[in-house]
């Protein structure tokens, strides 16, 4: 880290130790710091934010041409998931690839992109939002390695990635913290999970650390506070430009203590305009506010690509002025890949204030689907439901929802389609 990097680092944690205990206190306040755009759209930043007009001028060349970048970043809007492509010198690695309603986009922006060959293939975890699209991936293209944590889950999407590395004889690598990997001109290090046994299975995501010279970007799948206090003790280096919101700006990710360690200046939060979740949270959008963090977010801007030449970077689009948190009740632009003519969402459940289809039959009866090994309860036509084995799957029917709470202790409902 040279020298300016290690002055901004301690400013912005300074701030954030003091911003911290003020938050605790007072609540959230403050404004959303804007970037400076080019005169092609994109913006053009390095160093802090005081200096970014000046810093600007020096990171671009004359008539608004920006600096050759051998390292970019791609947040592909997939909707309510997570998918990065990222590219350095003609290497190619992708981490996550989305839900299955966007693994086809996922394929199709890749080829956009010019891949053939992808050197790594991330699957963070094994929640369908971020492996469908992993699948889809390597089913279409070679892949050299594939690094994913060491645990096992009963769902079909599951399956079928074990099936198709089986296929295709891919090397399964499950990394350890301090793994670093060469990609082109840039590299990264595997930070988490350190455990291999979690209460919750966002913390088993890979999280890793890439770096580009003085650029740095830190993704951590839907990793949460038990894997971020971990990620703390091992020492490694947190510290970073960019920082991919874990969880899709979740409460239950990027703590106050790991945003401490991280420092970012910009976080990138991808999620689905609308999902029935909220995210992103209240509670991560004041965080990010407070600490002076720019955002960038693919429910309201779609992809974002950021560009790297080691030292400034190049964005797609200017930062996001809306710290306001996800609300449930926003009606989705359009679907990932689709058109804002599109009315609905596939794959989403049903849309608010619609009534849920084949729920009820013609006695009246209310239809729901049982997991028996997570214990919820979903509509019939939820997306987690098609992923789900069959042997837990158990199908309930009767007058009410709250019937069905009643005769089956310890269920609750999926937070994804909302059963009622």
């Amino acid at each position: 880290m040279n020298r300016f990097n290690r002055v901004r680092h301690s400013v912005r944690l300074a701030v954030a130790c003091l911003l911290s205990a003020a938050l605790l206190l007072t609540g959230c306040s403050g404004s959303g710091l804007s970037g400076q755009a080019n005169e092609e759209g994109s913006l053009n930043v390095t160093g802090s934010t005081e200096e970014n007009s000046a810093a600007s001028s020096q990171s671009s060349t004359a008539e608004g041409q920006v600096l050759s970048a051998d390292t970019t970043v791609h947040f592909i809007d997939v909707g309510q998931g997570l998918s990065v492509l990222i590219q350095s010198d003609g290497h190619f690695m992708l981490y996550d690839g989305g839900d299955r309603n966007a693994s086809s986009l996922v394929v199709s922006y890749l080829q956009e992109q010019g891949v053939e060959t992808l050197d790594y293939v991330i699957a963070s975890h094994y929640d369908a939002d971020h492996l469908n699209g992993v699948v889809g991936a390597l089913n279409v293209y070679e892949t050299e390695k594939v690094l994913a944590p060491d645990y096992e889950t009963d769902t079909r999407v599951f399956q079928s990635f074990q099936s198709v590395i089986r296929e295709k004889d891919i090397p399964l690598i499950h990394p350890k913290p301090g793994d670093t990997y060469q990609l082109g001109n840039a590299s990264f290090t595997v930070l988490a999970p350190q455990s291999r046994s979690y209460s919750s299975a966002n913390d088993y995501s890979v999280a890793i650390r890439l770096t580009a010279g003085d650029v740095s970007f830190l993704i951590t799948g839907d990793a949460e506070s038990e894997s971020e206090a971990e990620m703390i003790k091992t020492g490694l280096p947190l510290e970073s430009t960019v920082y991919a919101a874990g969880h899709h700006g979740s409460a239950s990710s990027g703590s106050w203590d790991f945003l401490q360690r991280a420092v970012p200046e910009y976080a990138v939060i991808s999620c689905g305009a609308g999902n029935s979740y909220g995210h992103p949270h209240v509670e991560t959008m004041e965080k990010f506010e407070a600490m002076g963090i720019e955002i960038f977010r693919t429910d309201k801007q779609g992809t974002i690509t950021v560009s790297t030449d080691g030292s400034s970077l190049t964005w797609s689009v200017s930062p996001c002025s809306d710290y306001t948190p996800g609300d449930p009740d926003d009606k989705p632009a359009r679907p990932a890949g689709g058109s804002s003519e599109d009315s609905s969402v596939s794959g989403f459940g049903p849309s608010a204030g619609s009534e849920p289809s084949g729920t009820v039959d013609g006695n009246g009866l209310h239809t729901y689907i049982l997991n028996t090994s997570s214990k919820l309860i979903h509509m019939p036509d939820c997306r987690s439901v098609s992923d789900m084995s069959d042997k837990n799957k158990a199908e309930w029917s009767g007058e009410s929802f709250d019937q069905c709470l009643k005769e089956n202790p310890g269920y609750r409902g999926c937070k994804s389609c909302n059963p009622s």
